[in-house]
């Protein structure tokens, strides 16, 4: 027989992985939590408020989620304007967020928080100290690399793997479907 712990404690998912797909997992998840009446944050780690994305103005569409793009930029890439030191303070300001919001909704998302550990923005303790104190709460991690403790710590891990990307032939984004 398979244990329920709804109601006991939070569920934790992990999307992981090189593929694509991670935070659109989440996203489509979090839509289905506050559609059926969850309170809901989304907290994005690289994505920023000036970007033209549509990920920020899902939220906008039910009164019970909440959607904040707390990033520079994607860390130390060709594109990447801003410093180190701009990066670790979003991430700072990011994880604030994450533990202010923590037990007051059903759902927090943490998206390409697992990057943000992987790049130095984020210590895994302080990340692990989220999970252990969730309460009913439950949250969803994106990332590329997920170790070994977050893995152990979820109840539900997938991992998308690439095998064909558009981007590898030199071809970029496109509106609707990839942002």
């Amino acid at each position: 027989m398979v244990k329920s712990s709804v109601g006991k404690q939070g569920m934790v998912y992990v999307f992981t992985g090189e593929g694509k797909g991670k935070t659109s997992a989440a996203l489509w998840t979090a839509v289905r939590a506050a559609k059926t009446g969850m309170r809901v944050v989304v907290i994005m780690w690289y994505k920023e408020a000036r970007w033209p994305t549509v990920d920020q103005e899902i939220g906008e569409n039910f009164e019970n989620m909440e959607i904040f793009l707390m990033g520079r930029g994607f860390y130390q890439l060709p594109t990447d304007h801003a410093s180190v030191s701009d990066h670790k303070e979003a991430a700072k300001m990011a994880l604030e967020l994450a533990r202010e919001k923590l037990r007051k909704v059903d759902l927090l998302v943490l998206d390409e928080v697992v990057n943000a550990i992987g790049d130095g923005l984020v210590n895994e303790d302080e990340i692990v100290g989220l999970l252990e104190s969730r309460g009913k709460t439950h949250l969803i991690l994106t990332g590329r690399g997920a170790g070994k403790r977050l893995i152990e710590l979820a109840d539900l891990v997938t991992e998308m793997k690439k095998i064909k990307h558009p981007f590898d032939r030199g071809i970029k984004a496109v509106r609707g479907l990839d942002y």
